[in-house]
């Protein structure tokens, strides 16, 4: 063993010495290996992060997310009296409990009103997840509770406790800055630094609780399963406890076929990444495939240079095992030096994911290069450096002793080397011709998306939002222990209004309770029996707008009127419909003077609590993203809300608004002065979101903006390493045949016969390259079909578009070393041999 040590040290060594002695075969081939293995380890970190990392929770094996699914797919939360009998009857759960969504509330502070998005959680939810506050503590079964079955106490994050508290470490038991502490909105815990619950809440700041074992509604459930419970029992159990209450709902006369499922909490956490990553770090394999490939061609290229060496050692006795392992050792040190590298730009290729990356979880701090992502950043290192060379060793290793002895230091190659080479590019180019038709098929993709028509306008608008959330002012408070709004709401949406439209450079302004990409809430609409074709629930959206968002956001008035400033609160309520929803509820009919009563409990139940409203008008239909469908919506006058409502829901729609404001000119050029206008309002009011339409509507599309970004920049990476395998076969091909080119000349060939002559070769291979890429992309493309939109997944224009990429940066790489072929002076040519 210490002998076969001894050796592998002075293998090292020699390797090391021999590698110093070629700066440029070394420098190019650890580059090109840094570029693979450094892309590799960066779609592996994010990988790492999001899908194989365990949870950050105690024992995140024994969590699971309970719902309901029907035969159709579609799931929803399960009931209360099933969750509750679980919990108490049950042998496999040791705890259960709700997670909601994130609210956006309005908070000032000493820098000025900001928003702060609060996640919504059960009461025992973070003690659940078995992640303890690093101050205080979390919530309690037994905290008081206050105002809507809101807990008393409010857990924060590490950031809020930084950027709202200063880091004060005795902010326990203290009011949160700007909201009424008489509320019981003090500060009970601080979560540690990156904690984050759901990747729907990844981006909470803080946390309410609420007793949803009381409340008694449907929403998402995590459970912390027994030890030794496996998610098969627990989901036998379930079920039966499920079908014991609710009776058997899965036969065929069953109105909905709703069954209890029990999913481990990873999987659901990783459901929305997973596919896509793993298909990621595919297409980054190519690129490091591609620079193994270029560096096995760069060392064929340096084989021919070393037999004389190889032969000599041969004939003093050394065995193939002994040249054989020296080539190995060299392999691997040139791989371990590109690795090294590669982590620096595997480092940069984290910051450009986390750049370009839309909203994402987990946080983008928890994606690094951590000590898994370093093992793998090693295996691949040795992986590529060794296979890299593995097939110039196995040829090196056997050297043939006569024939080199006999040629000495001329250098000449027999043609299976070179074969070998041209084998080695057209596997280059068939893999680039499968990561560019990936490419080509997001960006034909992405500009179709983008040429979706929305139904507004996306010129000179600005956007903005503000929400009246924790403000308490304009909030009333009922028995019943719930909050509605206020006229002091639409009186501060009149203001802003007339300020805003007074300003220079405005041309009109509107609002909106939700803009695209987002959308409102669905509540059943029923046509007011005596008119249209009767009673009918159909689900619509409901939105407050003013009487100039239509106008503002060029939406076309198909029929009727608009809204205008007579349409307030104590006049006859009034309605306009969408395309759509008038389609659904009349059909054919007119729907002008028709008169829709909208549910607001959402329920179906005969209860509506919205006024009887006459359509006056009808709008062209508007999307909330390209990829989906006009939904039925109908608008209503902001001032119409209902002050009297003993519920939350007209809240939360007239507490929130999206403004409109249509310029003469660029529309951030007057950002600040319509900010300016808001404060003179209200200084308190946070005023978010503030950019144009344009940049608001893309945003629908930024998913597949990111991963069009990411694959291009594969898919470029790998053009760029096949067109210098190409470059680097055709000028080893013109300096092998230096001799041929000056006879040609010598017997009258013309400069362009020479071009053709070499320039040909490069394209012979390409050509070889694109018909197996081709037919590569064909099987693999397929696995990207459900991101495409509006072009198949061997759409024949793509495919053209990108061979003929492939075929002119070919015909580059081979047109420059012929360029050098016939400035080959004759003679000396014929002096070569």
């Amino acid at each position: 063993m210490g002998f076969l040590i001894a050796e592998l040290k002075q293998d090292v060594r020699f390797g090391l010495r021999l590698l110093i002695r070629n700066p440029t075969f070394t420098i190019v081939s650890v580059l090109t290996l840094a570029l693979g293995i450094g892309a590799t380890s960066a779609i592996f970190s994010v990988l790492d992060a999001v899908v194989l990392r365990p949870l950050p929770f105690r024992d995140p094996g024994r969590l699971v997310w309970v719902q309901e699914v029907n035969t159709r797919g579609a799931t929803r939360p399960p009931g209360g009296d099933v969750l509750a009998a679980w919990l108490s009857a049950g042998q496999t759960v040791e705890a259960v409990d709700r997670v909601g969504g994130v609210t956006q509330y309005s908070l000032s502070g000493p820098s000025g009103a900001r928003r702060v998005r609060f996640g919504n959680v059960g009461l025992t939810t973070l003690s659940l997840l078995g992640t303890e506050p690093m101050l205080g503590r979390s919530f309690q079964p037994d905290d008081p509770i206050v105002e809507g079955d809101t807990a008393q106490g409010i857990v924060i994050s590490h950031g809020l406790w930084q950027s709202h508290f200063g880091s004060d470490p005795d902010v326990i038991g203290k009011p949160m800055p700007g909201w009424n502490a008489g509320w019981g909105r003090i500060v009970i815990g601080v979560m540690p630094a990156g904690f984050w619950i759901h990747p729907s809440m990844s981006q909470a700041e803080a946390w309410f609780a609420f007793d949803y074992q009381r409340m008694g509604a449907r929403s998402s459930t995590v459970a912390r399963l027994k030890p030794g419970v496996s998610v098969d029992q627990a989901q036998a159990e379930l079920a039966a406890i499920a079908q014991r209450l609710n009776g058997d709902n899965t036969g065929p006369g069953a109105a909905e076929s709703w069954r209890a499922q029990v999913v481990p909490l990873q999987d659901v956490f990783t459901a929305g990444y997973a596919n896509t990553l793993y298909l990621l770090l595919g297409a980054v394999s190519f690129v490091l495939l591609i620079a193994a490939v270029n560096v096995a061609n760069l060392q064929l290229s340096r084989g021919i240079t070393r037999e004389t060496e190889m032969s000599t050692r041969a004939a003093l006795g050394a065995g193939r095992s002994r040249l054989l392992r020296q080539l190995v050792v060299e392999n691997a040190i040139l791989g371990l030096a590109g690795g090294v590298l590669g982590l620096l730009v595997a480092s940069a290729g984290i910051r450009i994911f986390v750049t370009l990356v839309p909203q994402f979880y987990p946080p983008s701090d928890e994606i690094r290069l951590s000590v898994t992502v370093l093992l793998f950043a090693l295996v691949i290192a040795l992986l590529a450096g060794v296979l890299s060379g593995l097939v110039p060793a196995l040829r090196a290793s056997r050297p043939d002793l006569q024939e080199s002895l006999r040629q000495g230091a001329r250098g000449s190659v027999g043609g299976a080397r070179q074969q070998i080479r041209r084998a080695l590019v057209v596997v280059e180019m068939a893999l680039a011709l499968v990561l560019l038709a990936g490419a080509g098929l997001m960006i034909n993709s992405y500009v179709r998306l983008m040429s979706v028509d929305m139904g507004l306008t996306a010129d000179n608008v600005l956007t903005m939002e503000v929400s009246f959330v924790g403000q308490d002012r304009y909030r009333v408070r009922h028995d019943q222990g719930y909050f509605s709004a206020t006229p002091l709401i639409s009186t501060f949406y009149t203001d802003v209004l007339a300020r805003v439209a007074s300003l220079p450079g405005v041309r009109s302004v509107g609002l909106t309770s939700h803009l695209p990409p987002a959308s409102g809430p669905s509540f059943p609409i029923r046509v007011v029996a005596g008119s249209g074709t009767g009673p009918v629930n159909s689900p619509t959206q409901y939105y407050e707008t003013s009487p100039m968002f239509f106008e503002t956001m060029e939406i076309p008035l198909l029929r009727g009127r608009a809204f205008t400033d007579l349409d307030g609160e104590n006049a006859p309520g009034v309605a306009i419909l969408n395309e759509t929803l008038a389609r659904q509820l009349f059909g054919g009919e007119d729907p002008i003077g028709q008169y829709v009563q909208v549910n607001l409990t959402g329920d179906n139940s005969d209860l509506e609590q919205d006024r009887v409203r006459e359509v006056v008008g009808l709008v062209r239909d508007t999307r909330t993203r390209a990829r989906s469908e006009p939904i039925p919506v109908t608008y209503v006058p902001y001032r119409q809300h209902l002050t009297d409502y003993a519920g939350n829901v007209p809240f939360f729609v007239h507490g929130h608004k999206d403004f409109v404001v249509q310029t003469a000119g660029e529309p951030m050029a007057v950002a600040l002065a319509v900010q300016r206008a808001f404060a003179e309002v209200d200084s308190q009011i946070a005023v978010d979101g503030v950019m144009p339409v344009q940049q608001r509507l893309s945003s629908a599309a930024g998913n597949e903006r990111f991963w069009l970004r990411l694959l291009g920049l594969l898919a470029g990476l790998a053009v760029f390493l096949a067109a210098i395998g190409i470059y680097g076969v055709i000028s080893y091909a013109v300096e092998q045949r230096t001799r041929e080119f000056g006879v040609r000349v010598v017997f009258g060939a013309r400069h362009a016969d020479i071009l053709k002559l070499v320039a040909r070769e490069g394209l012979l291979l390409t050509m070889a390259g694109l018909v197996i890429g081709v037919g590569a992309a064909f099987g693999l493309t397929r696995f990207i079909a459900n991101q495409l939109y509006g072009v198949t997944a061997m759409d024949p224009v793509t495919i053209a578009a990108v061979a003929m990429v492939l075929v002119a940066v070919a015909f580059l790489a081979s047109y420059l070393p012929s360029r050098r072929a016939v400035r080959v002076d004759p003679l000396a040519a014929l002096r070569v041999e």
